[in-house]
């Protein structure tokens, strides 16, 4: 490492319910380790902003590296690159968010310089370029994207990564501790990202745009020797597959599965769950799966080219129901796309009532559509009415819980996110003082009346003011999110 050169800060906020790690900027930070760049990775919600400022004030970094995301997540995102850019420090923008709109953030004068896809090499040669260590000129950066004269300019797209063991998550820069979870009876598990990518083409979906539609995994060897590290470091004692896709190739992952050898959970399409693969699935170990169910009707699967049939959600439940029993099936829904009607949403607000009744393990949570631009939906949604924000801060608004769309209302959004509660968080008992509430969710969910939401109102209002800021203060007193730096070569497998 080149000790006169400054660190580079790579950031990620998180909202309160993320417990993944941030597996973008630990990627990119062995990059920019191995050539030599020191980095401090940042992974906290909006109440670390002043913190993290701080640190860039007496720090003075290369550049700061933010990860993007559309929605709220964006608003300490673009507060923190305003002052940064202040402080004539260079921003630098990359992540989902960014890639999907590139020009868009480079019309904010606080975006210098936007990553496009993959970080890891482009970073790199942005970190050498602005070092002044640069062999070549920035528009011969592939990848990235700038605006000399303040004009936004996209250079070429960077091939993908070839082979995904070139570069490994950077465990030893965040705080390990901070993101086991429990998975069934297994108290210790841990996400791990062992693949890139989803080779199906679902129209709402970012990875048609950024991924474009590929599927790449690491080496069996890389993942096995990985996971017994993590095992031997931090005493985990299941895995949770948070990639987008496991099962990209299905009989080599089964392998890799067996080759790891722990209890484990991940993404599934429910056309994969026949008899014998929940066999499968209970003979290795499997707690719980995530299934993009996404809709009960057939025209609206169709309509966004989901590739699977309506029926296949509940014959996939059944199975797991029968042949597997203890395996936990999330499945998630979308109301609110453009080709659906309101006999459609009913269907499905049918189906996911259905499937509680026919598996006690089924746990649906339902989201409001979103349009991404570049996704095969996205020209539908503008044919509906659907304006784009003109800025960076209209993207902060989109949420799943918000009317994201003209033909989507906010009532019928909140709705739809407070359900949730009862739908997912399980049909556990809530405290006596909310049950009138939950009742009156029920009948509004049963019988899809969502105007007029007061309740709603009323108990986010409780959860605001006083009790919030106590809430807020409990969680950043008990529960320290990363601050850790890098301080040398860890013994993680190559």
């Amino acid at each position: 490492m080149h000790s006169q050169r400054p660190d580079i800060f790579l950031i990620n906020f998180r909202n309160e319910r993320d417990l993944y790690p941030p597996f973008g900027i630990m990627y990119v930070a062995d990059a920019l380790l191995k050539a030599g760049f020191g980095v401090r990775l940042f992974h906290d919600t909006e109440m670390y902003l002043e913190e993290f400022m701080r640190e860039v004030e007496r720090a003075r970094p290369l550049f700061v590296g933010f990860s993007t995301i559309t929605g709220p997540e964006l608003r300490p995102v673009i507060a923190a690159s305003k002052r940064v850019k202040a402080l004539g420090v260079p921003v630098v923008w990359g992540s989902v968010h960014a890639t999907i709109m590139p020009e868009e953030c480079l019309r904010e004068p606080y975006v210098d310089y936007v990553v496009v896809n993959e970080g890891e090499q482009t970073a790199v040669e942005l970190a050498h370029l602005l070092a002044g260590s640069a062999p070549h000129a920035p528009e011969h950066v592939l990848g990235l994207a700038y605006k000399p004269d303040g004009k936004p300019t996209l250079n070429p797209e960077r091939p993908f990564i070839r082979n995904l063991d070139d570069f490994r998550p950077r465990w030893d820069l965040i705080a390990v501790e901070r993101y086991l979870i429990e998975s069934g009876p297994y108290k210790r598990a841990l996400p791990v990202y062992i693949s890139r990518g989803c080779p199906f083409r679902c129209g709402f979906c970012y990875n048609e745009v950024v991924m474009k539609r590929t599927w790449r995994q690491h080496s069996d060897e890389f993942v096995v020797a990985q996971v017994r590290w993590l095992k031997d470091q931090y005493r985990i004692d299941a895995v949770d597959y948070a990639d987008d896709y496991l099962f990209g190739r299905i009989r080599p992952m089964q392998r890799l599965v067996e080759k790891v050898g722990m209890p484990w959970s991940g993404q599934v399409r429910c056309q994969l769950l026949k008899p014998e693969f929940v066999q499968w699935m209970k003979q290795t170990g499997c707690q719980w799966v995530n299934i993009g169910a996404e809709s009960g009707s057939q025209a609206v699967l169709d309509s966004m080219h989901k590739d699977q049939k309506a029926w296949q959600v509940e014959w996939s439940v059944r199975n797991l129901a029968e042949h597997a029993p203890h395996i936990e099936a999330n499945l998630s829904f979308i109301i609110g796309l453009p080709a659906e009607t309101h006999a459609d949403a009913l269907v499905t607000i049918r189906l996911i009532e259905k499937l509680s009744d026919i598996n006690p393990k089924a746990r649906c949570s339902v989201c409001v559509y979103m349009p991404y631009p570049g996704t095969p939906l996205w020209p539908e949604a503008l044919a509906k009415g659907f304006l784009p924000p003109s800025s960076q801060d209209g993207w902060c608004d989109f949420d799943l819980d918000r009317g994201n769309t003209p033909w989507m209302n906010d009532g019928e959004a909140q709705v739809m996110s407070a359900i949730n509660d009862i739908l997912f968080v399980g049909r556990s008992r809530a405290h006596w003082l909310l049950a009138p509430y939950y009742a009156l969710l029920r009948w509004r969910w049963h019988h899809m009346r969502f105007k007029h939401f007061w309740e709603g109102r009323f108990k986010a209002w409780l959860g605001s003011g006083p009790l919030r800021h106590l809430r807020a203060w409990l969680i950043r007193r008990l529960v320290r999110y990363n601050t850790q730096t890098h301080k040398g070569p860890a013994e993680i497998p190559a």
